[in-house]
């Protein structure tokens, strides 16, 4: 926390430690939007640095980017991603989710984009960088599905949209580190106020701890990690939902659950009321590891348990086929069999809403 306040206090400074003058209005346009760039960042301090003041501090530094100079845009770049720290830092440790709300529109876009620099004649900018930006009406998750689709496909087209969030604030905050080390280490003024590598150290910190956590969920996010769905699909019903480990535990909330007591309980009280619940099965799942589960969650009063699926194609929406232990459509496959062959044949001669038996 120390560290956060010594590097906005430093950056404060840097930014509005000048006295104020009365500045010629004639002499804005030769200032190459200098003048322009200090107010916006002293507003930005001004309205507590907040993820909302940041979008709009971005939004402007963009239009005032086409009257920079090299040295403004470098300046403002600096600023720019340095600035960003703190409402990064503000919400880490925070569920994904409360920091997808907080960031996903206001910070990380700007994060994700390329640096901020002066126009110049053989200047070719990146055809994606004009698709980065939120376009009006988008919600995070339109933003994200579209950004995956295709500016960022090659980081994140092969994740399924729940766990979308988490690669792009790696990403974001890769880029940021990046960004940062550059725009720190070609800053000849920045060698004598420690605040600035301060907040270098203070992106690689965030880097490192995303590193920790990246891969596990790019593993978990792949879609072949679910049945694909065919015909006989229905639409995701949105139920409460477990997940069967390779190791045959059933994951629910983080925690893990052996075929016992304890996991029959944990599934009565999943199923608040109903007798539904979801559940993620790998589609190699034996039908007799599938069978297990229904046994222990008929003993805990459900009668039904829908099997998430995905659709074959981007972005792998889901959907959902019905299961049953002892009751439902019985397909004549053998305990060997995995749920990925039972939903085909499933597919094969019947339609949606079809319960399938698993014995």
């Amino acid at each position: 926390m120390m560290r956060s306040v010594f590097i906005v206090s430093a950056l404060f400074v840097a930014a509005c430690g000048q006295d104020k003058i009365e500045v010629d209005k004639s002499a804005v346009v030769a200032d190459y939007q200098h003048t322009a760039l200090g107010a916006a960042v002293e507003k930005f301090v001004a309205a507590q640095r907040t993820p909302q003041a940041y979008a709009e501090l971005a939004q402007t530094v963009l239009k005032l980017r086409p009257g920079m100079d090299r040295a403004v845009a470098e300046e403002a770049e600096l600023k720019l991603i340095v600035l960003a720290l703190e409402p990064v830092q503000a919400v880490q440790g925070q569920p994904m989710g409360k920091q997808v709300g907080a960031l996903g529109l206001t910070v990380w876009p700007t994060l994700l984009a390329p640096p901020i620099e002066a126009d110049a004649l053989l200047f070719t900018r990146d055809p994606k960088a004009a698709e980065i930006p939120p376009k009006p009406g988008e919600d995070t998750a339109q933003y994200f599905e579209r950004l995956c689709g295709h500016p960022l496909s090659a980081n994140c087209k092969r994740v399924v949209p729940e766990l979308q969030g988490h690669v792009i604030a790696a990403l974001a905050i890769q880029r940021a580190t990046e960004r940062a080390r550059n725009a720190v280490g070609d800053c000849l003024m920045c060698s004598s106020d420690p605040g600035w590598h301060q907040a270098v150290v203070g992106w690689e910190e965030l880097d490192r701890g995303a590193n920790e956590w990246i891969n596990d969920v790019v593993r978990r996010a792949e879609p072949d990690n679910w049945p694909i769905a065919g015909a006989a699909a229905e639409d995701d019903p949105s139920l409460p939902e477990a997940e069967l480990s390779p190791r045959g535990d059933i994951l629910i909330g983080g925690h893990s659950y052996g075929p016992n007591q304890q996991r029959i309980d944990v599934l009565r009280e999943l199923r608040v009321g109903s007798d539904v619940i979801a559940m993620h099965l790998h589609p190699d799942t034996t039908l007799a590891q599938a069978r297990g589960v229904l046994i222990d969650a008929k003993k805990a009063g459900i009668a039904r348990v829908a099997v998430i699926a995905r659709e074959p194609v981007y972005p792998w929406r889901r959907k959902a086929y019905w299961i049953a232990e002892g009751s439902g459509l019985r397909a004549n496959l053998r305990p060997t069999d995995s749920v990925q062959l039972l939903l085909h044949s499933v597919d094969e001669v019947a339609g949606p809403g079809t319960v399938a038996r698993v014995d």
